[in-house]
């Protein structure tokens, strides 16, 4: 009985190690991760008068603009993480492509902060033409499971940020934001990048901001001037948790355009005002204003 004893004593004690050990084990990170920082590059093409005006005129107003947005973000970084930042707007045409493409480029300007730009907008994507690049491999066939992640993210230079673009039309692109896959993929993106932006359909009248609110840190809106209803803006904040917007960010605000022409003219600088003008698809070139905080 005492062998027996012993036998039984030493497979619970084995047991009992083996559950400790498998307690303590640490998921080892994805090999995807180095690759997907190894991404290849692609060159873009962004001429003197692109809306990309935090690189084609770093010393406009709009580049200003969006300096302190950086900042804004910052400062409200310090009371919560912000890794997963969702971009998104009441209505189309408001602007929020042209927004995430130079905020991107604004958190990657100064090499210390890894940016990956995700286009989750599968209804319209801009990003790409809007960079000179040609028809990409991006997040469509990445859920589809016909490419892995590291094959469709790509290094964007001169900007210096990671590019995850749409990919190819899908016929039920609600449907793949809300799959598991996303899921696993945000997980890696949080991993492996500082600074994860999502360029988000607008609010109205799709149903994605709902499928994607749960995966970020926070919002932000933006807005054009004199166009997007005060009462959409409203309700697109009532689609999140209080707290969860961080920012609205307001295109095309004249008298914003006005007080910073005139201080770049006297410090010599008089076409700096030229850049405020809209671009072509109604997107506006520049951010004209901001206001951070959480809403209640």
């Amino acid at each position: 009985m005492s062998r027996v004893y012993d036998a039984l004593r030493k497979l619970e004690e084995q047991g009992r190690e083996s559950a400790e050990n498998s307690s303590k084990t640490v998921i080892a990170p994805s090999k995807s991760f180095d690759q997907l920082l190894a991404a290849p590059v692609l060159q873009a093409r962004v001429g003197p008068g692109s809306r990309l005006v935090v690189f084609s005129d770093r010393r406009s107003p709009g580049a200003e603009r969006f300096r302190l947005l950086r900042m804004g973000l910052r400062n409200l970084n310090l009371g919560k993480a912000l890794k997963v930042l969702l971009i998104t707007s009441p209505l189309p045409k408001d602007g929020k492509s042209t927004m995430a493409l130079n905020l991107a480029t604004s958190l990657a300007e100064e090499g210390r902060v890894k940016v990956l730009l995700l286009e989750a907008d599968l209804h319209r994507p801009s990003l790409a033409e809007h960079l000179g690049l040609g028809p990409l491999c991006g997040l469509t066939e990445v859920l589809r499971g016909s490419a892995e992640s590291a094959a469709a993210v790509r290094r964007i230079e001169p900007l210096g940020f990671y590019l995850l673009p749409a990919g190819r039309h899908d016929e039920h692109p609600t449907e793949l934001l809300q799959s598991d896959q996303f899921n696993i993929l945000l997980k890696e993106c949080r991993a492996c990048f500082d600074c994860v932006l999502i360029d988000c359909p607008p609010a109205f009248p799709l149903a994605d901001v709902t499928a994607l609110k749960a995966h970020t840190d926070g919002a932000l809106l933006v807005a054009r001037a004199g166009s997007t209803p005060r009462e959409a803006v409203q309700e697109t904040i009532q689609l999140f948790k209080p707290g969860s917007v961080v920012g609205l960010i307001l295109n095309a605000a004249d008298e914003v355009d006005k007080l910073y022409a005139n201080y770049y003219y006297h410090y010599g600088s008089p076409s700096s005002s030229d850049r405020f003008h809209q671009g072509g698809d109604g997107e506006p070139s520049s951010a004209k204003g901001s206001h951070f905080g959480r809403n209640r």
